[in-house]
């Protein structure tokens, strides 16, 4: 009886030490950083994805907005914060992949310091114009940047984010020049373009699309590979002569480094689930985004490219800061 007793005890020992995720992962709240403002473009699938998730599998998250320096303060937070499963973010092309080569005041390490979850959506930047613009297409703008060097203005979401290294990176492939005018928010750069203060504006598609379907703009193409599934008209800035070009600002999940293998498994098994889902699916491509996915592994290996691509993109444009 005696040794019975004992073995049980040491059993229960065992369970005890395990740890929590891999006794049952999720057993409290999730905190999810989400290092932009609500209701932008990366706070939308942030969101999406945890209201899956908690009505789906019954997981309880707790979404942290915090905002500031093209998404560097969120994600810096986010590095600091205790491995154990609990504390969980978003990153991105502007906040992982490009402003730590282009700001010596960015702490964090994009491949050392986090721990890769899964990428969510990746969205492609559009080029919008004003409804009298005289352009009538992308080839257009081209046209009048070869006639005239530095001659026109474009607006981005600000200087380092994915809408100005995508143009940065246009410039470089098709030797253009433009002028950048970067926007701390999306509702004065629609209002400048519609009065011409900015003869172009490159955003996310997610916040570009509503303004051009509600017919306040016009919207001349986007930076995917191919013509987006909801907008097929809509032409590709690579078809109008720059071959291989490609811009995309993904987003994903990420953790602080050295996460348990159990959370990170789980956290992966179930949004892959999510992105599955034809309705969520659904819901994404309506604000022009497209579901990504994939293992851990995968996306270890896809950060680490784009690192190395847009480190190109920033050295190669003069942007890197000194430090």
């Amino acid at each position: 009886m005696n040794k019975i007793k004992t073995v049980a005890v040491l059993g229960l020992s065992a369970l005890l030490a395990l740890p929590a995720a891999a006794q049952d992962y999720p057993s409290g709240n999730i905190d999810m950083i989400v290092p932009y403002p609500p209701g932008g473009g990366t706070d939308i699938p942030a969101r999406l994805i945890s209201e899956w998730l908690t009505r789906d599998r019954g997981w309880n998250f707790v979404v942290l907005n915090q905002p500031g320096a093209a998404g560097t303060i969120g994600l810096d937070q986010l590095a600091r914060s205790d491995a154990d499963g609990y504390t969980i973010g978003i990153g991105q092309t502007a906040n992982m992949a490009i402003n730590p080569a282009m700001n010596a005041e960015v702490e964090y390490d994009p491949l050392t310091d986090f721990t890769p979850i899964i990428p969510i959506v990746t969205q492609p930047v559009g080029i919008i114009v004003p409804n009298n613009s005289p352009f009538e297409d992308f080839g257009d703008i081209v046209d009048a940047a070869r006639a005239d060097p530095g001659g026109l203005l474009y607006g981005t979401p600000g200087q380092g984010t994915g809408g100005h290294l995508a143009i940065e990176r246009l410039m470089q492939q098709g030797d253009l020049d433009f002028e950048q005018i970067p926007y701390s928010g999306i509702a004065q750069a629609i209002s400048d373009v519609m009065g011409g203060v900015v003869d172009f504006y490159v955003g996310s598609l997610p916040s570009v699309l509503p303004h051009a379907n509600s017919g306040s703009v016009r919207l001349l193409a986007v930076s995917s590979a191919e013509p987006f599934p909801i907008i097929p008209d809509v032409p590709t800035i690579a078809s109008f002569g720059f071959e291989g070009y490609e811009a995309q600002d993904w987003k994903a999940v990420v953790g602080p480094a050295g996460m348990p293998e159990e959370s990170v498994e789980a956290l992966n098994s179930a949004i892959n689930e999510a992105l599955k889902d034809p309705a969520l699916v659904a819901n994404f491509e309506s604000q022009g985004s497209v579901v990504m996915g994939g293992s851990s592994e995968d996306f270890k290996a896809f950060l680490a490219s784009e690192v190395e691509t847009w480190s190109e993109v920033v050295d190669a444009a003069g942007l890197t800061a000194q430090r």
